[in-house]
């Protein structure tokens, strides 16, 4: 018997325990030489034990794998942010798989500049015992099945690199055969790198070509975690940041195996749970296991030590489709992308559009453009036909444009990627005005930012002032610099920001209603009178409807949770059937997180507002900050990509005396035309 063939003979011999007497007996050779063999398998790569039990050598052969070890990978970038496609659980080899999927997101990541992918765990289906009620599950049913099946029908595009960790269904087959599952996959595909089992920390690294100096870089920890994941979605995710000693934080996290969908930034760290790529299996059925279906577009905007911020996309599937795994085929090129080309009326009505603002007469308009008043009129008409929300009505004997949204549906004609419909808007919460730790500053820079987007729809969900708690807190008192219902209401008509083309829809929080519990004024009625810009919505709850999208604008009662995600599920959870929104917005609790559950893109919007009295004496976190979003949805609503951008502030941002010497944001033209700032 060859040497090699010793090996192989003595890699399957010790699968299960054996004593170096034992093995010697077996193979009829020396002790020694047993021990010679076991160190040329272990420096090949083998993960063998060997321990001493009752004075007696015991050797097992434990697969390939270490499960143990700390895997570190470095992937290096020609530039300061990097697309990385993150997805995971994808189950090659269950007849639940969904290949169809994966191709149509790979193809699209392509075409939105990604070349880079990450899976983080179950690349296969695993194996399951011949007796096991789940057996037929399967259509590859073997190490060898899985392996080939994924490595003739994985997606393969050109320039484009995947890395993967396993998960706890591919480390099976170590378990059960001491094969890895992943270096077979990556043996033979070279576009495909395993970067080990269950975790690996990846170095993202922007350097000098010339000088070889790094100038960006990011940390981010790839997860398959073995427990199942808890009733609240952030709940574990969260525990295991809290657990992170500080000096081994990393930048980011991408969690793999609880098929959800989240994204929160917490302990200075960018959490990531990626959701599953599969059909509900008959077993998740049985556990009741949750099943979210999607994948993560992250745009990754790098610093010289961490992340400057990322730009999230998530692509949701909807409807699975049923015996995938007989009809899907295997890709290995891209297909050219479907991108919507406005013909030249629709860019002329667009410019048009854009050129005419709130307030300005017909003739100044008529004047400046160079038309007849039929063709003005005609003009108008056009545009209400693409969508845009204006009008001409009679003030101080003139015609004035009105381009102020409705209370009803709003439409907007703009497309984009695969002809979707885009829509975008700014969101943001608790500004509590009127309280000396309000920080309008920051508020001003939230519109600023939305005027140089583009945004015309500010949503505000709640407690737009501090409000008169004074009867039942009588320390509010002194935390208020302007108090009761005139002062207050007065200081949102003078102060807040007014920006010609960006209407302000808002609904009032539980602070704006002391006015109505206190004196029966409704101070959102009276905000909206005196500004034409402003559009109260009504209290606690709201439904606004663009493009078709159901959005629920919340602003609850209750205290906070420990899990971020909680409450928002209790509000979902408590919907009827077919009462759902496409989009839910909750205000109140002054945090800032994004979760996909049951077929709704919920939001927990940050506040705009320093850390108040009574939260510290809580021991309540407060985030401030705001979120600008992109949607493209088709014509029934349905979001087809949404790009939840968060923008949050730090301690650094905060003015104690802003109260004081806050300016006002006023971009507006006069009757005159000119532009008139004040800021």
């Amino acid at each position: 018997m060859s040497e090699k063939e010793k090996k192989e003979e003595l890699l399957e011999f010790i699968k299960k325990e054996k004593s170096l007497e034992e093995i010697g007996k077996h193979f009829e050779i020396s002790t020694n030489e047993v021990m010679g063999l076991v160190k040329e398998l272990i420096d090949d790569g083998y993960n063998i034990s060997e321990v001493i039990k009752n004075g007696d050598v015991q050797i097992m052969n434990k697969g390939t794998t270490d499960f143990t070890a700390d895997n570190h990978y470095t992937i290096y970038t020609d530039k300061s942010n990097e697309k990385i496609l993150a997805i995971s659980d994808i189950c090659l080899g269950s007849k639940y798989q969904q290949l169809t999927f994966l191709n149509e997101v790979y193809k699209k990541a392509y075409q939105e500049g990604v070349r880079k992918v990450i899976i983080c765990g179950n690349i296969s289906a695993g194996l399951l015992p011949s007796k096991s009620i789940y057996y037929n599950s399967l259509f590859k049913y073997d190490t060898q099945g899985q392996a080939e099946y994924i490595i003739n029908n994985f997606p393969k595009i050109d320039g484009m690199t995947t890395y993967f960790i396993t998960g706890d269904k591919d480390h099976i087959h170590d378990l059960k055969n001491s094969e890895s599952i992943g270096k077979m996959i990556a043996d033979k595909r070279d576009d495909m790198i395993y970067l080990g089992p269950s975790h690996c920390t990846i170095d993202l690294i922007h350097k000098d070509e010339e000088s070889g100096k790094v100038l960006e870089q990011a940390k981010i920890l790839v997860r398959h975690p073995k427990r199942k994941g808890a009733y609240t979605v952030s709940y574990k995710q969260q525990q295991y940041i809290s657990s992170i000693r500080s000096e081994d934080k990393v930048d980011m996290i991408l969690h793999g195996h609880y098929l959800q969908c989240e994204k929160m930034h917490f302990r200075g760290v960018d959490e990531i749970t990626v959701p599953g790529m599969t059909a509900t299996t008959p077993k998740m059925k049985d556990d009741g296991e949750n099943n979210t279906t999607g994948a993560w577009i992250l745009d990754i905007q790098m610093k010289k030590k961490g992340i400057e911020k990322v730009v999230p996309t998530f692509i949701p599937s909807y409807q699975t489709i049923k015996n995938d795994y007989l009809t899907a085929k295997p890709i290995s090129s891209v297909d050219t992308p479907n991108v919507h080309n406005p013909s030249e009326k629709e860019v002329y009505i667009n410019r048009i559009y854009r050129y005419i603002k709130n307030g300005m007469t017909l003739d100044q308009f008529m004047k400046d453009v160079g038309i007849s008043m039929v063709e003005a009129n005609g003009l108008v008409e056009m545009m209400k036909l693409y969508g845009k929300p204006i009008e001409l009505v009679y003030e101080n004997d003139q015609l004035v444009f009105h381009k102020r949204r409705p209370k009803g549906k709003l439409m907007c004609a703009t497309r984009d990627k695969d002809g979707l419909i885009k829509t975008e808007m700014t969101v943001l919460s608790d500004t509590h005005l009127c309280t000396k730790e309000q920080q309008l500053t920051l508020v001003n820079a939230i519109y600023k930012e939305a005027e140089r987007r583009g945004h015309s729809i500010v949503l505000h969900i709640g407690d737009l002032l501090d409000g008169d708690y004074t009867q039942v807190r009588k320390e509010q008192t002194y935390q208020l610099f302007l108090r009761g219902f005139d002062e207050q209401a007065g200081y949102v008509v003078d102060m807040y920001p007014h920006i010609d083309g960006i209407t302000t829809y808002f609904i009032q929080g539980s602070h704006d209603e002391t006015h109505k519990k206190n004196g029966g004024a409704t101070v959102g009625t009276w905000i909206e009178r005196c500004r034409d810009d402003m559009v109260f919505l009504g209290q606690d709850k709201a439904n606004f409807e663009v493009n078709n999208l159901k959005i629920l604008m919340d602003h609850p009662g209750g205290g906070n949770a420990k899990s971020y995600s909680y409450r928002p599920q209790q509000a979902i959870e408590g919907m009827n059937p077919g009462e759902k929104p496409n989009i839910l917005l909750q205000g109140h609790y002054h945090k800032s997180y994004y979760m996909f559950y049951r077929n709704v893109h919920s939001l927990l919007v940050p506040c705009v507002v320093a850390q108040s009295q009574f939260m510290k004496k809580m021991n309540l976190q407060n985030v401030v900050g705001c979120y600008f979003l992109t949607i493209y949805s088709d014509e029934k609503g349905n979001i087809h990509y949404f790009e939840p951008e968060e923008q949050l502030f730090s301690s650094k941002d905060i003015d104690e005396n802003d109260y004081k010497k806050c300016k006002k944001l006023d971009i507006r033209k006069n009757n005159k035309g000119k532009d008139k700032k004040i800021a």
